[in-house]
């Protein structure tokens, strides 16, 4: 669970307390009443009219309370308001990119159902199930996500999936996407800097270093042959999305880099939470459908038992 941080507890705190709130912010002007008709009976006004030292020593911080604390709500109401709609930005951006792959396969289901109206022995699973194309379109459709979320190019954002069926003791590419002749497999999950082998030694099932020099120079990242071309600017996310219980039927790993630009700060909590937490499992539960659906075509296929490289 994400940490509330002071500042945003006292926020609430002032939201939920909205009569402590409008009295804070009318502050001056109660003051300016109480002195207006009791000022003289207390000692805080002279007979003239004008204020004792004493009225004055409170006046004063009474009047910068007030509008201070006008400013900090006026600002926190401004950054929570932006907050909100680049939250309903982004779940409106995830919508659409799992409607389009959602649309895209009905289309295919319902092309393949007009197209074979009629006909005997038909093998409706395998000739429908293309898990390996749905993976590739579900990895273009986090790219484009990415790019429209952050205004990163599409070719400045590189996606992995690395895999290994139950009972086989190879890894294996999956798919890749502008991350070609970078570094190699065996170097990815035998290197103990790679993020792919921190998860894969479970270290966590999700790393995310927002600042790819800052993990590198940690020795918690190893830069590619692309990252020397932008100077170890970007980021990088490794994330465990096996399937399966104890003895995992698929273990996969996803991994997302970025070449040239962050997603977000080193120390931006929110966006990093918002990454992790929104962004990741959105696209994860339809990546890991397909990955049961390979391992139910290809791999329990009497036909063809070895895993496919």
């Amino acid at each position: 669970m994400r940490r509330i941080t002071f500042p945003r507890r006292l926020y609430n705190f002032f939201i939920k307390k909205w009569i402590v709130s409008a009295f804070i912010l009318t502050l001056t002007t109660h003051w300016v009443i109480f002195l207006k008709f009791f000022g003289k009976d207390v000692g805080l006004m002279t007979d003239q009219g004008t204020l004792t030292p004493i009225a004055n020593w409170i006046t004063w911080p009474v009047f910068i309370l007030s509008l201070l604390f006008a400013f900090l709500k006026t600002a926190a109401d401004k950054y929570n308001e932006e907050a909100k709609n680049k939250g309903h930005f982004i779940l409106e951006k995830l919508l659409q990119s799992v409607n389009a792959v959602t649309t895209k396969k009905m289309q295919r289901f319902c092309n393949y159902a007009e197209e074979n109206q009629g006909k005997a022995e038909l093998t409706p699973f395998k000739d429908i199930t293309q898990p390996r194309d749905q993976i590739i379109s579900l990895l273009e459709n986090i790219q484009v996500t990415l790019s429209e979320l952050f205004g990163i190019t599409r070719d400045e954002i590189g996606l992995s999936i690395i895999y290994k069926p139950k009972g086989n003791s190879d890894w294996h590419w999956l798919s890749t996407i502008n991350m070609q002749n970078d570094i190699d497999l065996n170097t990815l999950i035998t290197n103990p800097t790679t993020t792919v082998k921190q998860v894969i030694d479970g270290k966590g099932s999700t790393i995310f270093f927002p600042d790819k020099q800052i993990a590198a120079q940690n020795n918690k990242y190893l830069p590619g042959r692309i990252d020397e071309t932008y100077d170890n600017v970007g980021s990088v996310l490794c994330r465990d999305i096996s399937i399966g219980k104890d003895e995992k039927t698929i273990q996969a790993i996803l991994s997302i880099t970025t070449y040239g630009t962050q997603l977000c700060q080193e120390n931006d909590k929110d966006a990093k939470y918002k990454i992790e937490n929104l962004l990741m499992p959105t696209f994860e539960k339809r990546i890991q459908l397909e990955l049961a659906l390979l391992y139910i075509k290809e791999i329990l296929n009497p036909k063809c038992m070895e895993c496919p490289s």
